[in-house]
């Protein structure tokens, strides 16, 4: 479990504004509020510049963050945040077997000057060994392409790692203070469910009228970790989203011939597809953590429904047949 939850978020970062416009303003320690605006509660596509030494968060298992910003990696790198922006890519120099060779790599707040650097891989657990990081999650300070710092993009070569996770910089431990941010998260999602149930009730009178949530009901979660350099936090987001529908489902049949003879498609299965209104359930928290591990602030993401229309397949362009599926 420990593994997996820090592998979920993603290195915190010092050195970089901790602005976070969207999201509620600072309220006394030990609270609970309200958040009254949505907006950028996960970061999307949001870089900073980067100093020469930088302190942030390094974890793995980043794929549904990197994802849900339409990117992807290798399934064991690592990746770094700091700030409240958006997860970095990591490159580490390497001595053996690299994945990339001479790249060059833009330095400096503006990006108008570069280095290159002859033999890279990604960061991985077996990478950044070499700086003596042995957990699936840490609060590092780091080396950002030679001291020479980094431009507002999505990766950067990291030099040097120093661990400051449980030494007296940060005395908590990061793999224990996300295990507790989990369990927390699990209470609140308890709390919740009202909350989801009514949205979806809201939806079904004013959007659906007549018509029925069908499913599947998928649920899905994002975990985010980033760190507060001015402020000295530690922040993890949670955000769950529960997705359902008034669907109507159609097979996909074989493409019709071509215009002239011997232009028929090679056979092609059938294809189940489903239509209809999708209905669309947010909800989350975020924790503000001290360097002891104290949980400072909480800040509740209310849940909040949308809905979108899937057009039956084939409609307003060629292609193939639908035919309808009793259910």
């Amino acid at each position: 479990m420990r593994a997996r939850l820090c592998r979920a978020a993603v290195l915190l970062g010092v050195a970089v504004a901790a602005t976070l416009p969207a999201l509620a303003a600072p309220v006394p320690s030990g609270t609970t509020e309200t958040l009254k605006d949505r907006t950028g509660f996960i970061p999307q596509r949001k870089y900073q510049a980067l100093p020469g030494k930088v302190v942030g968060v390094l974890v793995g298992d980043v794929a549904p963050m990197m994802n849900q910003e339409g990117r992807s990696g290798p399934p064991d790198a690592l990746a770094f945040s700091a700030g409240g922006n958006s997860y970095r890519w990591v490159y580490v120099p390497v001595a053996d077997k690299p994945l990339i060779q001479n790249l060059r790599v833009p330095t400096g707040d503006k990006g108008n000057q570069s280095k290159v650097y002859p033999s890279l891989s990604m960061a991985n657990a077996q990478t950044v060994r070499q700086w003596g990081i042995d957990a699936p999650c840490a609060l590092v300070e780091v080396d950002v392409n030679d001291g020479l710092g980094s431009p507002a993009q999505e990766s950067f070569v990291a030099t040097g790692m120093r661990r400051l996770d449980g030494t007296t910089a940060f005395p908590a431990k990061l793999p224990e203070v996300l295990d507790a941010a989990r369990e927390r998260w699990k209470a609140v999602q308890g709390k919740q469910r009202k909350e989801v149930a009514d949205a979806l009730d809201a939806v079904q009178r004013d959007k659906l009228k007549d018509r029925k949530l069908t499913g599947p009901r998928e649920t899905k979660e994002l975990v985010y970790v980033t760190w507060l350099p001015e402020r000295e936090r530690l922040q993890v987001r949670f955000r769950t989203t529960v997705t359902d529908g008034a669907y109507q489902f159609a097979e996909i049949g074989p493409l019709p011939p071509g215009p002239g003879p011997g232009r028929r498609p090679p056979p092609q299965p059938r294809l189940n597809v489903r239509f209809g209104t999708e209905v669309t359930v947010e909800y989350g928290v975020m924790y503000e953590i001290t360097p002891a591990g104290k949980f400072d602030r909480t800040y509740l993401l209310p849940a909040e429904a949308s809905t979108r229309d899937i057009p039956p397949p084939g409609v307003g362009r060629p292609g193939p047949v639908p035919l309808p599926i009793d259910r």
